[in-house]
């Protein structure tokens, strides 16, 4: 277990990297069940940060960052195929209507833009907090690979 002074700059780090806005950053917190990184006590609390920064695409300080990711567009500061991917698999998970233009009003919504190519990596992260949203909303847990929440089939969800 990390003492807190280092698990709070890793968290910081992170929210910097990011470039999350407040309610973003506290969003992620409420999902571990805090309201500040301070509070974070055990290490599965901390361990549910994390793996919401990673699947954001937050690389801790030991992995060799490649200046040159992997962008949708190839410009650097954009969508990454990742997230990109992430936002695919959430829509199709959750959404009620799982067409290509429903997701392109949700895109334009959110984001601003007319295509998922033309979202920045910031934009690209409130697509996912809300994807999320619409996810726990709906009785699935993105964070699960079937997602499948409190044991009820996908199927007797989708009504």
């Amino acid at each position: 277990m990390q003492n807190q002074k280092s698990r709070m700059a890793i968290i910081h780090l992170a929210k910097k990297q990011l470039a999350l806005d407040e309610e973003a950053y506290r969003a992620i917190l409420s999902g571990a069940g805090v309201a500040s990184a301070k509070d974070i006590e055990t290490d599965l609390q901390f361990n549910t940060v994390m793996s919401a920064f990673t699947r954001l695409g937050f690389l801790p300080s030991g992995h060799k960052v490649n200046k040159h990711r992997s962008t949708v567009s190839g410009r650097p500061g954009m969508i990454s195929r990742r997230q990109e991917y992430y936002i695919k698999g959430l829509w199709a998970l959750a959404s009620r209507v799982k067409d290509e233009k429903s997701l392109r009003r949700m895109i334009k919504r959110i984001g601003k833009v007319d295509d998922i190519s033309f979202l920045t990596r910031q934009n690209a992260s409130a697509v996912i907090l809300a994807l999320r949203d619409i996810c726990w909303k709906a009785g699935f847990n993105p964070d699960t690979k079937e997602g499948v929440c409190c044991g009820v089939s996908k199927e007797r969800l989708i009504i």
